[in-house]
């Protein structure tokens, strides 16, 4: 059970605890990322086995999908700030966490949890914090989404938890590229790299006893 599911079910069982319910939305927020990284995940090893068994990309770059990171504009993304539209669908999605029953009936307990002038409020606390908190963030629309058929959604996650799932996958940093120009913008992963993967040196495989 994940730590936003423990406290939903605390709340419900004990009753509204404002301290308990200001925990919300940063855990919130914290759980939304790891949903990003883990569907990030499935759709890296989608790409990477496709790129592994193509032959087109022998001459070519292989490029997961669009970047982008806070502060810079994207056209992709209605021109908007990644900052912004990041704010923006956490607050849509926490909005409708919080307006499910039985948690809405708790949490009307406590007054009306939404300020009517700032959505991005929550029982006067900021559910999405200022900017600087997100310096780090940057948005992906991968290619290769089996998860979205339109191939418009678009991912969160830290720039730190992104080298971290590419060393995962087994990809070297160095063979990583990430680009965001006017006539340019991509994640490309050097296809050799990915096709190379599993293969060992043989010095490698000698144990030394």
């Amino acid at each position: 059970m994940s730590n936003l599911a423990k406290i939903k079910l605390y709340l419900i069982k004990s009753g509204f605890d404002k301290d308990v319910v200001l925990t919300l939305p940063k855990i919130f927020v914290q759980e939304y990322l790891e949903k990003d990284y883990d569907k990030l995940s499935e759709l890296l090893d989608v790409f990477i086995d496709y790129v592994y068994k193509s032959p087109k990309y022998l001459n070519q770059q292989a490029k997961f999908g669009n970047i982008s990171c806070v502060h810079n504009k994207d056209a992709e993304l209605n021109h908007e700030s990644v900052y912004n539209s990041f704010k923006n669908k956490i607050i849509e999605s926490f909005h409708t966490f919080i307006t499910r029953q039985p948690l809405n009936s708790i949490l009307s307990i406590g007054g009306n949890p939404k300020n009517a002038n700032d959505n991005n409020l929550f029982f006067n606390e900021c559910i999405v914090v200022d900017p600087n908190q997100y310096g780090d963030l940057v948005c992906l629309q991968p290619y290769f989404n089996v998860l979205d058929k339109k191939g418009n959604e678009i991912y969160f996650i830290r720039i730190n938890d992104l080298s971290n799932l590419l060393l995962s996958k087994g990809i070297n940093l160095e063979d990583v590229s990430i680009i965001m120009t006017t006539n340019n913008n991509g994640l490309y992963i050097n296809p050799l790299a990915i096709k190379s993967l599993g293969s060992v040196e043989v010095e490698h495989t000698n144990l030394k006893k």
